[in-house]
């Protein structure tokens, strides 16, 4: 009997986005069973997914370790393995699982065998036995068709073992989003570095933000809590994300962000962690929250920075919702006090008041179009926010990346050609730009227009200068863009 596993799993084993899967599954190529695929259907249209027996436990090691080390930098991945308890558990529950369908199998050989018996006894006084035979035979074919085979079972098949013993994976019912747990992380560490926008406050078992009911699978808790769950809660087996991590793969209802309304505004205090110079008017400022109060956000809005003795500045947030702990700012120097301070005056370890987040620069995860981005100068900070999350959620199905820039290479191009080498669906263009010529930089949007004759089915996303923004805005209007799909955000 074939086994069923989710779009999210199969991606997984073999190397691909959920979104590629899903467009197979549109395209009638890959058939769907309840939001499921069967690994035989995956074995064939995918063959080279059968590894060598001796690379299945090594292939495994590298995807979860390259997992890891995105969601926490290069710490070793052994010391995130999961526990000797849940490892049993999982091992249990398959076990379990084979037993229970070795049951089945059995039961229905046993029912086909006594139909067969009924049609022999039929056929004794039928004058017409020839048909009763050429049933019995084919009886007999589905019976060969069902037994549990004797030979050793796909490789893709033991992959898909292996991985559910290392990696639980979490179905979200109300919202369909999924995500795995790898090594001891919570629930919610797990889907908010999965680039889902989980609900949460404290995120260390005090507030109850996160609370979640579980319908069916296994949890363990990882860390007590003080939140005080009602008798209510406890019958419906409500439980806490942050508290709680996966023993089996799990299905659950929990509260999402959907929109920035869903994000509460928060004041923190933060450290500084890093500053980096790159230029005399450009750094990348680093700041940290404390654990247990971190900055909720959507990716692509901003967080205003506040001193006792200073006028606020509010700077669009450039790193990933998937990692709250550590923001990041580009800082261009201006004019205000604020950033002048920051470029003259502050060090490693200061405190910085945040407040937010603000702003509606929002990627659009109900679109599966391709997405390009363009970025003038420093307006990359938002936007690289942005493709984080894009990459995250495996978003699209194509990210362009047009980064134009005053100098001749933008302040991140190493990382920008990362992104291309790394992620098979990126592709990332550099310019520089004349800035007294407003007609160079119309030239510089033509190649996007090179690039692609056709538009339509492109989300675009634009940050700079006001003039900037709303030239390119002009750019894609006169080349026949919806103006619906051009989201827009001025520095």
């Amino acid at each position: 009997m074939p086994r069923l596993v989710s779009l999210s799993r199969a991606a997984k084993l073999v190397g691909l986005s959920r979104g590629a899967l899903q467009k197979k599954v549109h395209n009638l190529e890959l058939m769907s069973f309840e939001g499921q695929v069967s690994l035989d259907d995956i074995q064939r249209i995918f063959p080279d997914a059968e590894i060598e027996d001796n690379h299945v436990l090594e292939d495994l090691e590298r995807i979860i370790e390259q997992a890891l080390k995105r969601a926490h930098g290069e710490k070793l991945a052994s010391l995130l393995a999961p526990d000797p308890y849940t490892l049993a558990a999982r091992l249990q529950s398959i076990t379990k699982e084979q037993a229970h369908t070795h049951a089945q199998v059995n039961d229905l050989i046993q029912l086909f065998a006594d139909i067969q018996s009924q049609i022999t006894t039929l056929s004794e006084t039928s004058n017409k036995p020839h048909l009763f035979e050429d049933l019995n035979n084919r009886i007999t074919d589905s019976i060969e068709k069902i037994k549990l085979p004797d030979t050793k079972p796909s490789l893709l098949f033991e992959k898909d073992t292996l991985l559910r013993v290392i990696a639980a994976q979490v179905h979200i019912k109300n919202t369909g989003h999924e995500f795995f747990i790898e090594g001891n992380n919570s629930i919610l560490e797990a889907g908010l570095t999965s680039g889902l926008s989980l609900n949460y406050g404290c995120s260390n078992g005090n507030c109850g933000k996160c609370k979640a009911r579980l319908i069916s699978g296994e949890i363990k808790k990882i860390k007590p809590h003080d939140f005080v769950f009602s008798e209510s809660d406890k019958l419906q087996d409500y439980f806490l994300c942050c508290s709680n991590t996966a023993i089996t793969d799990i299905e659950i209802e929990a509260d999402e962000a959907d929109s920035e309304q869903d994000i509460p505004c928060q004041n923190i205090a933060t450290k500084v962690k890093k500053i980096n110079k790159l230029t005399d008017d450009l750094l990348i400022l680093n700041l940290k929250t404390p654990r247990t109060k971190r900055l909720r956000f959507l990716a692509g809005q901003s967080a205003t920075l506040t001193r006792a003795d200073l006028p606020p500045l509010e700077l669009p947030i450039a790193s990933c919702p998937c990692d709250d702990m550590n923001l990041q700012f580009h800082v261009p120097k201006n004019e205000d006090a604020f950033s002048q301070y920051i470029f003259d005056k502050l060090c490693n370890s200061d405190s910085i008041n945040i407040e937010g987040p603000s702003g509606s620069f929002l990627l659009d995860e109900e679109s599966n179009n391709s997405v390009i981005f363009i970025a003038f100068d420093s307006g990359f900070g938002p936007i690289k926010s942005l493709i984080e999350q894009a990459v995250t959620l495996e978003h699209a199905k194509l990210i362009h990346l047009f980064w134009m820039s005053l100098s001749e290479k933008p302040y991140m191009h190493n990382q920008c050609h990362a992104w291309e080498d790394a992620l098979d669906n990126f592709n990332y263009t550099p310019s520089s730009y004349d800035k007294s010529s407003m007609g160079d930089v119309d030239n510089k949007l033509k190649l996007i227009t090179k690039e692609y004759s056709d538009l339509s089915g492109i989300d675009f996303y634009i940050c700079g200068k006001e003039y900037r923004v709303k030239q390119a805005q002009q750019f894609l209007i006169d080349n026949e863009v919806n103006e619906a799909r051009i989201k827009v955000q001025s520095l």
